[in-house]
């Protein structure tokens, strides 16, 4: 029997989908292959014991990506300082990220004038979202 044809496929997939279990391997993994770690047993159970804190509010959960690194992104697509940028590379800021749901009518749109405020808010609340690979308690 294949897993096609499996009668617990739904439930299977119901229950790794609620545990956001995808997520947490898709993001253990990525750090471990950027900080490539000596001991990566221990660097992933030392990515758990932070998931765990961040699951009971005491402190950021572990991520690739920060705020810093948002705002990196967006001066580059703002070579000319003006603190906006385009719909299209505020899309594309946030999609290099990582991010793929996010305000698809954000302040500024009908202008096409995104600001720096509004584009590393939505970025924060995304990157959070992101990182948060458990199951709210």
């Amino acid at each position: 029997m294949d897993y096609e044809s499996c009668p617990r496929k739904h439930e299977v997939e119901s229950y790794l989908s609620e545990h956001k279990i995808p997520e947490l391997f898709q993001n253990l993994t990525s750090l471990l292959i950027y900080h490539r770690p000596d001991n990566p047993k221990q660097f992933l159970w030392e990515q758990l014991k932070q998931l765990r804190d961040a699951q009971n509010c005491t402190q950021e959960p572990p991520s690739l990506f920060t705020r810093e690194n948002a705002e990196s992104i967006f001066n580059m697509l703002d070579p000319c300082e003006k603190n906006v940028i385009s719909f299209d590379r505020y899309c594309h800021a946030l999609e290099t990220l990582g991010i793929t749901k996010y305000d698809k009518n954000p302040a500024g749109l009908e202008s096409d004038s995104i600001s720096k405020e509004t584009y590393l808010e939505e970025a924060s609340q995304g990157l959070l979202k992101l990182a948060k690979t458990y199951r709210k308690p």
